[in-house]
């Protein structure tokens, strides 16, 4: 499949996984929570300052304001490689949160691969494990996504709050996977407004919500890869 027709379709199931996110998520806003980028990134979350927001490439900016969007950075070293390094976070509002379990992240992987498949899109689980996050128990999920023109990885952290749940997620390329998974790490632990939740049942809708809403995210990111991706092999063309 050519780059241009994997884009659209990417585009096309980045929009319908925005939307379902904006549906089930109706109470937007940040949930008490604060986040912060690894060193170096830029913040370009609505209401950052506007001269750092508009060194971001448009296609990141117009995510970033996305109404499902509760915080966006971005890594303006990368992009050497056509993939630009990205962080966002979702944050579903108005809902208990439940108590993040080994068993209940395996069923929240069970249903992401089926909700994502529906989409066209493969998601296979590296790593799934029970985290603190500021003391508090959170859920962390490696994972890769893969396309017809290419795989990004997604390291995510399932974050409980004051009747808000965050889904913060990291993008990077596989061969940059085993680099930043600490510096990834590193930022989710600098998430402030974590709350430990009082139940361990798993709210379905909920959780599976904000984390879909977290893998919508990295999609965008990876449409930045594939379009400068194929700018560069356009440039790289000899004359005819």
């Amino acid at each position: 499949m050519k780059i241009e027709t994997a884009c659209t379709t990417v585009a096309v199931s980045l929009g319908i996984l925005l939307g379902s996110v904006a549906v089930a998520g109706a109470e937007s806003g940040t949930g008490g929570f604060t986040f912060s980028p690894p060193p170096g990134w830029i913040d370009i979350s609505r209401g950052a300052p506007e001269a750092q927001r508009q060194k971001a490439p448009p296609a990141l900016l117009a995510q970033a304001d996305n109404p499902s969007m509760a915080f966006v950075a971005y890594d303006p070293t990368s992009g050497d490689d056509g993939f630009l390094e990205n962080m966002n976070a979702v944050v579903e509002t108005g809902k208990r949160p439940p108590l993040m379990t080994q068993a209940g992240l395996a069923e929240l992987v069970k249903m992401l691969e089926g909700e994502l498949g529906k989409q066209g899109l493969t998601y296979r689980s590296l790593k799934m494990e029970v985290v603190k996050i500021g003391g508090v128990t959170a859920g962390r999920l490696v994972g890769e996504l893969k396309l017809p023109s290419g795989i990004v990885n997604l390291v995510q952290f399932a974050i409980p709050g004051e009747r808000a749940h965050a889904t913060v997620t990291f993008t990077t390329t596989p061969d940059k996977l085993a680099h930043n998974e600490p510096i990834f790490d590193a930022a989710a632990q600098a998430t402030r407004g974590a709350v430990e939740p009082r139940s361990s049942s798993i709210a379905a809708m909920a959780v599976t919500g904000a984390i879909v809403g977290g893998i919508a995210g990295g999609i965008a990111a990876l449409i930045l890869g594939l379009i400068k991706r194929r700018k560069r092999a356009d440039t790289a063309k000899p004359a005819a």
